[in-house]
């Protein structure tokens, strides 16, 4: 290349219409508000609940509530200036956040802005294998309770529903084998603990901990 040539990579100058034809990503304009600008809780804390009340569910309990539900869980004594966790109002729920743990239900809210369903790629993956030609001569082995894969498999798969007729029980009882009090599995422990009274703290004083304090000279290893 001569020395008065220009330089390839300076010269480039993406396409205008990069953004659609070319497989871009389409960039949000540099002054556009965000939808929460004027709300001051969420200023000062993004993970606060929005002024206007919206329908949520939270990541961790899988329940519905409205946003002022949420409430604040203080922390005094923090030797960083953490405040505190805007809980689910689900009791002993671990779920905090919103926007973080906790979502409006409408995915047109722009709280869900950024977000996407990929249920359609799946489907789309599925697809492909529609045409794969199937052999109809080989009939589907038989389920044999007494197979020892089968066994294993039973005996870790707590889940029996759409399998009652294996057990011998309707829809909805419990196993023959278990007592209808025992809890199945650590999901039927935690719903259950949802449906007790709440013992989360409404305060909690982190003056003590040690992985709060800020860091030193000292710690730095350069």
């Amino acid at each position: 290349m001569a020395d008065d040539d220009p330089d390839p990579l300076e010269s480039r100058e993406a396409p205008a219409d990069f953004g659609e034809a070319s497989g871009g990503f389409d960039m949000p304009e540099a002054d556009e508000p965000a939808w929460d600008d004027n709300d001051e809780r969420r200023r000062k804390d993004p993970f606060a609940p929005p002024a206007e009340p919206c329908e949520c569910y939270c990541l961790h309990c899988n329940r519905v509530f409205l946003s002022n539900e949420i409430w604040f869980q203080k922390v005094i004594g923090d030797k960083l200036g953490f405040e505190g966790f805007w809980m689910c109002p689900t009791p002993n729920c671990s779920g905090a956040g919103f926007t973080f743990d906790i979502f409006p239900t409408d995915p047109n809210h722009p709280a869900n802005g950024g977000w996407s369903d990929d249920d359609d790629d799946e489907e789309e993956y599925f697809d492909e294998f529609d045409d794969i030609p199937i052999n109809a001569e080989e009939e589907p082995a038989e389920w044999d309770p007494n197979e020892p894969m089968y066994q294993a498999m039973e005996a870790q798969d707590d889940d029996i529903e759409g399998e009652e007729w294996k057990f011998g029980v309707e829809p909805g009882d419990p196993r023959p084998d278990r007592e209808p009090s025992q809890p199945t599995n650590e999901l039927d422990d935690e719903e259950r603990r949802y449906n007790e009274p709440d013992e989360r703290p409404r305060e909690l004083d982190w003056s003590n901990r040690e992985d709060r304090d800020r860091p030193s000279e000292d710690d730095i290893p350069f």
